[in-house]
C-alpha cells in the first residue's frame, strides 16, 4: 500500500521535474459517468525534444482506516501499460472499468513512471554540505480518475479551531462522492492565504493550516472551483 503522505510527494516531485522535462496531461482528471460508458481517456504529450519511455499502472484510491491509501486493483484497467514517447509527440493513455460500479464513487490513481531510456531519465541537484549532488530520479505522475452515479454526491462540513495565531481547518465529507478544491483561497478580516488544491474523498476528512489567520476577526470565506468545475464560496464560523 501506498500512503497519501507519499502520494503527495510523488505528485510535488512530478510537478518539479515535469517542468524541466516539458510533459504535460489533458485532461488532468479523468472523470467518467459508468451510466453512459465504462472507459475514458488522456493524452500525455512531450513538448521537448528528447525520447522518453513511460510505463502505466492503476492503483485504488481509497480510505482505509481513517488514511489515504493506494492499493493494487483489477477493477480498472490502463491501456497501453508501456510506451515511448517522442519528442514533439503525443500518447493516448485509456482507462476502462472491468465491473459496473455501484451507489458510491469509486476512486484510483492513474500513475504514469518514467523509465530508464537513453538520455530522458532527468537529474536533479541536492545540495549537501557545499557539495551538489546529482541524482537520477525518474518523474511519476499521478492523475485521479473518478467513477460516479450522478446520484453520487458530496456533502461537505468545515470546522475552524483556532492555533496559536493560525486557523486549522477540518474538511470533512459524509457523502459518496469526492468534492474538489481548485484555487482555493481563505479569507478573513485583512488576511488572505491561497492553499494548493485539494480533493476529499467521500468518506474522508483532511485537516489544513491556515498561517497568521487565527489573528484575524470575523468569519472565515473558502472561495474555490468544486468537482464540477464551478465557482463556490464557503462561509465558516470560526468559535
Amino acid at each position: 500500500m501506498t500512503s497519501a503522505r507519499t502520494l503527495l510527494a510523488l505528485t510535488v516531485l512530478a510537478g518539479v521535474l515535469a517542468g524541466a522535462q516539458g510533459f504535460g496531461f489533458t485532461p488532468t482528471a479523468l472523470s467518467l459517468d459508468p451510466t453512459r460508458s465504462l472507459s475514458t481517456q488522456t493524452t500525455m504529450i512531450n513538448t521537448g525534444r528528447v525520447a522518453s519511455k513511460f510505463t502505466v499502472t492503476v492503483k485504488a484510491w481509497r480510505v482505509v482506516g481513517g488514511q489515504m491509501v493506494l492499493e493494487d486493483t483489477r477493477d480498472l484497467l490502463a491501456n497501453p501499460s508501456e510506451f515511448i514517447l517522442p519528442g514533439g509527440a503525443s500518447q493516448v493513455i485509456r482507462v476502462g472499468v472491468r465491473k459496473k460500479p455501484g451507489a458510491d464513487e469509486l476512486a484510483f490513481r492513474l500513475l504514469i513512471q518514467q523509465q530508464p531510456y537513453g538520455d530522458s531519465v532527468p537529474q536533479t541537484t541536492i545540495p549537501s554540505d557545499g557539495i551538489d549532488v546529482k541524482l537520477n530520479l525518474p518523474t511519476t505522475y499521478s492523475l485521479p480518475v473518478y467513477i460516479a452515479p450522478p446520484s453520487a454526491d458530496a456533502r461537505m462540513t468545515y470546522v475552524a479551531a483556532r492555533q496559536g495565531s493560525d486557523l486549522v481547518v477540518t474538511f470533512r465529507n459524509a457523502g459518496n462522492r469526492h468534492e474538489t478544491f481548485n484555487a482555493l483561497l481563505a479569507t478573513r478580516g485583512a488576511g488572505r492565504v491561497q492553499v494548493p488544491s485539494m480533493a476529499v474523498l467521500g468518506g474522508a476528512a483532511t485537516t489544513v493550516t491556515l498561517p497568521g489567520l487565527g489573528e484575524q476577526s470575523g468569519e472565515l470565506t473558502l472561495s474555490f472551483l468544486n468537482a464540477d468545475g464551478r465557482q463556490s464560496r464557503v462561509a465558516v464560523q470560526v468559535p
